[in-house]
C-alpha cells in the first residue's frame, strides 16, 4: 500500500462541470501542494535574509571546576578552582557596503519566482484537467454516435430481411447488411473501451480512483465558441504579460542581478561590533592555604574592521559564477519568449482551423443525414439497392464522428490558446464542487 495515499472523493449522484472538476483537482493534486510549500520555503528565506539586519544577542551561563598543579617558583602547587559565569553577548554588523541588502533583494526575487511557479503549477493542472475532460467528452460523444450507428445498421438489416422475406431482396443483400451491423457493433465496443480509458485519465489527474464512477456535464450542454475575439499579435503580447513561467524566469534574472552585487560586496571591508556583559563568581584554593571567594561584573567590547586582502581567488570565482548564472537566466527568458510566441501562433492557427472545421462538420452531418434518409426510403420503395444504403450509412456514421470531434476540438483549441497566453489561469470555468 502506498505510504502517502490520498484520493479525492467524488459523488456519482450528479454530473460535475469542468469548473467543479478543476476545484477538486486543485484541492487534492499533490503537485500544487508541493509548489505551495516551496513558495512558503522561499518566504522563510526572505525572513532569514532580513534577520541579518538585526543584532544577534546570546545569553550564556557556564560553570566550570578544575584541579591542577601549576608551577609556582620552584615547586608545583595543587590548586582547586570553581567558576560560574552568566553573560549577554551582542554582535552587530554596522557596515557591509550593501551585502545584506543585496541578499535580501535576491531572496525577494526568488520568493516572487516561487509564487509565480506556484501559479504556473495551477495553470498546468487546469490545462491537464481540461484536456482530460474534453477527451472524455469526445469519447462519450463518439460512443453515443456509435450506438446510433449500430441502431441504424440494425434497422437496415431488418429492412433487408423483410424485403428478402417478401421476395424483393437477395441473400447477398442480407449478408451485406448483417456485415454492416457487425462492423457497427465492433466500432461501438472500441468506443466503449476508449471512453473507459479517457475516464481513467481524468480520474488520475484529479487524484481520484477510476474504479469509482462519476458523471460529467455532457457536450450538448456546453456552449461552443463561434469566433476569436482578438488578433494573434494581441494574444502574443498578452502572453508576455501574463504567463507565470515567463514572469518567474524574469524574477530569476532579478535574483541573479542581486547575487552579482552580493558577490561584489565581498571586495569591501566589513565593520562589526562585539560586546558582552556578565557576572562572574569564582572560588579557589591552593594547597596549604585557605580558600577564597570572589565575584564581579565583567564586560568586553570590540569594534573590528576586517578586509579580506587575498582568499585564493575565491571572490573572483564567485563573481564569475554569479555573472554566468545571470547571463544564463537572461538567455532562458529569451528562449521562453521565443517558445511562447511560437506556441501561441500555432494554437491560434489551430483554433481558427477548428472553427472552420466545426462549420464544415455541421454541414456534413446535415447533408449525410438527409442522404441517408433518402437512401433508406428509396430502398424501401425498391428504387435503390442495399449497397447505396450501406454507403450512405457509412457516410453518416463518419459525419457523426466528425461532428463530435469538431465540437470538442473547438473547445480544446480555445483552451490550449488560453493556456499558452496564460489567460486560462484567471478565465477557466469556476464552480464550487457539490
Amino acid at each position: 500500500m502506498p505510504l502517502y495515499r490520498h484520493e479525492a472523493g467524488l459523488d456519482d449522484s450528479k454530473p460535475y462541470t469542468l469548473g467543479q472538476l478543476i476545484d477538486i483537482a486543485e484541492e487534492n493534486n499533490p503537485s500544487t501542494h508541493a509548489a505551495w510549500e516551496r513558495a512558503r520555503a522561499a518566504a522563510a528565506s526572505v525572513g532569514i535574509a532580513k534577520s541579518e539586519l538585526y543584532p544577534t544577542v546570546l545569553a550564556a551561563a557556564a560553570g566550570r571546576t578544575f584541579k591542577n598543579p601549576p608551577l609556582l617558583y620552584q615547586s608545583f602547587v595543587l590548586q582547586d578552582i570553581g567558576l560560574f559565569e552568566t553573560a549577554l553577548t551582542l554582535n552587530y554588523t554596522l557596515i557591509d557596503f550593501g551585502a545584506r541588502r543585496d541578499e535580501i533583494s535576491a531572496s525577494k526575487a526568488r520568493l516572487l519566482a516561487a509564487n509565480l511557479s506556484f501559479n504556473n503549477q495551477h495553470l498546468l493542472l487546469i490545462q491537464q484537467v481540461s484536456t482530460a475532460y474534453y477527451n472524455l467528452l469526445n469519447a462519450i460523444g463518439l460512443r453515443e454516435a456509435a450506438e446510433v450507428n449500430l441502431h441504424d445498421a440494425q434497422m437496415v438489416e431488418d429492412a433487408a430481411r423483410d424485403r428478402k422475406a417478401n421476395g424483393l431482396a437477395t441473400l447477398p443483400d442480407v449478408l451485406e447488411a448483417s456485415a454492416a451491423t457487425a462492423k457497427a457493433d465492433y466500432d461501438l465496443q472500441s468506443a466503449l473501451g476508449a471512453e473507459q480509458t479517457a475516464f481513467g485519465d481524468l480520474a488520475t489527474v484529479m487524484t481520484a480512483t477510476p474504479t469509482r464512477a462519476f458523471k460529467v456535464q455532457e457536450l450538448k450542454d456546453i456552449q461552443i465558441p463561434e469566433e476569436l475575439s482578438r488578433s494573434v499579435d494581441d494574444a502574443i503580447e498578452g502572453a508576455y504579460q501574463t504567463r507565470p513561467d515567463l514572469l518567474a524566469d524574469i524574477e530569476r534574472v532579478q535574483a541573479a542581478d542581486a547575487d552579482v552585487k552580493y558577490a561584489r560586496s565581498a571586495y569591501f571591508p566589513k565593520l562589526e561590533f562585539d560586546g558582552s556583559k556578565g557576572w562572574l563568581r569564582a572560588f579557589g584554593q591552593q594547597e596549604k592555604f585557605d580558600g577564597t571567594y570572589g565575584k564581579t561584573y565583567t564586560y568586553d567590547a570590540r569594534l573590528s574592521l576586517t578586509w579580506t586582502v587575498f582568499d585564493g581567488f575565491k571572490r573572483e570565482n564567485r563573481l564569475s559564477k554569479a555573472k554566468a548564472e545571470r547571463a544564463a537566466a537572461e538567455e532562458e527568458v529569451r528562449e521562453r519568449e521565443d517558445t511562447i510566441a511560437d506556441h501561441v501562433w500555432g494554437d491560434y492557427t489551430n483554433t481558427i482551423t477548428a472553427l472552420h472545421q466545426r462549420r464544415a462538420a455541421t454541414s456534413l452531418l446535415v447533408a449525410s443525414s438527409e442522404s441517408y434518409s433518402a437512401a433508406v426510403e428509396s430502398y424501401k420503395d425498391g428504387v435503390r439497392n442495399i449497397l447505396d444504403v450501406l454507403s450512405a450509412e457509412r457516410d453518416l456514421a463518419h459525419a457523426r464522428a466528425v461532428d463530435v470531434t469538431a465540437r470538442t476540438q473547438v473547445l480544446q483549441t480555445f483552451m490550449n490558446l488560453a493556456f499558452r497566453t496564460g489567460d486560462l489561469l484567471a478565465q477557466h470555468p469556476k464552480g464550487n464542487h457539490p
